[in-house]
């Protein structure tokens, strides 16, 4: 079963059998012996990809529920001192990932030196089943689907731009005037409306410029460097703030709250990733701002 998820994790069976050390026929036979004694195909098989078939995707999601079970009770059942091992594989974007995870990551190492952390960092959408990916960290409202999620903090946006472009093109005193402005904003979207609110007014501005990217660090650079103004939250902002490259524009105003969501493939969330996002929940709660988690659901 332990092999069959490595396989599943690593996409190929020569690249699972490299990680285990064993010899790919082997690899290959012991798959093929679990197929014939479950009656099914688990994987199919092409000259260019290994992928899961529907029967293979369902024992997936059990054989990971079993195994964890089965690791927690072996863990139980050898006392409190038994620590945690082995590898997590961490998701998240590359701005979320230099300013929250990684730092987080050392005190959690720290704890647990007998875990190796894998952190993948990627501005698109891993594929956590694909990937082999332990827990993500998504940013923004979640699309449904099979994943489990659990909300771990929620950070208001707010304007930020560098002192010489509001030196250049004046510094916004309402909402209403920052279409006359440029904004720095991401590529995904052909047009972009910031909705701000102060109390119980609400404002939707429409803006633009003449720089996109699909990264927040890049844009973070861009608007650093006085390209214009950006929508962002402070935690992203937070070390441009402090080195003074950005200032706080239209400061009693502020966009939607931007919520975090750890999210893994099934189950509950246990072992290492349970450990790590317990872990990291205080260091996004006092990054955000904010934050009171909310239950697992079937979202992600």
């Amino acid at each position: 079963m332990r092999l069959f998820i490595r396989v599943a994790d690593a996409g190929s069976f020569s690249r699972a059998a490299a990680d285990l050390e064993l010899g790919q026929p082997t690899v290959s036979r012991r798959i093929q012996d679990l197929e014939e004694s479950l009656g099914t195909t688990l994987f199919q098989r092409t000259t260019r990809a290994l992928s899961l078939t529907e029967a293979g995707t369902r024992f997936y999601k059990r054989a990971t529920d079993i195994l964890t079970e089965y690791d927690e009770a072996e863990a139980e059942a050898r006392g409190l001192e038994h620590a945690p091992v082995g590898l997590l594989r961490i998701s998240c974007s590359h701005s979320f990932a230099r300013r929250v995870v990684a730092p987080a990551a050392a005190g959690f190492l720290a704890a647990w030196p007998n875990i190796r952390v894998d952190l993948i960092s990627d501005d698109s959408i891993t594929d956590l089943v694909a990937e082999g990916v332990d827990i993500a960290f998504r940013l923004g409202e979640l699309r449904d689907s099979s994943l489990m999620a659990k909300k771990v903090g929620e950070a208001a946006q707010v304007i930020w731009a560098a002192q010489s472009y509001l030196d250049r093109r004046g510094t916004p005193q309402h909402p209403s005037e920052l279409t006359a402005h440029d904004a720095v904003v991401f590529r995904h979207s052909r047009q972009t409306t910031w909705e701000l609110s102060k109390d119980n007014e609400r404002v939707e501005a429409r803006v633009d410029g003449p720089f996109r990217a699909s990264s927040g660090e890049t844009l973070l650079e861009a608007a650093a460097g006085g390209l214009g103004l950006f929508l962002a939250p402070a935690w992203l902002a937070s070390e441009c703030t402090g080195e003074i490259r950005l200032v706080r524009v239209l400061p009693d105003w502020h966009g939607p709250s931007l919520p975090i969501h750890a999210v893994w493939s099934s189950g509950k969330l246990r072992g290492k990733a349970k450990l790590f996002v317990d872990h990291a929940e205080p260091a996004i709660a006092a990054a955000c701002g904010l934050t009171r988690p909310e239950a697992a659901r079937g979202q992600g």
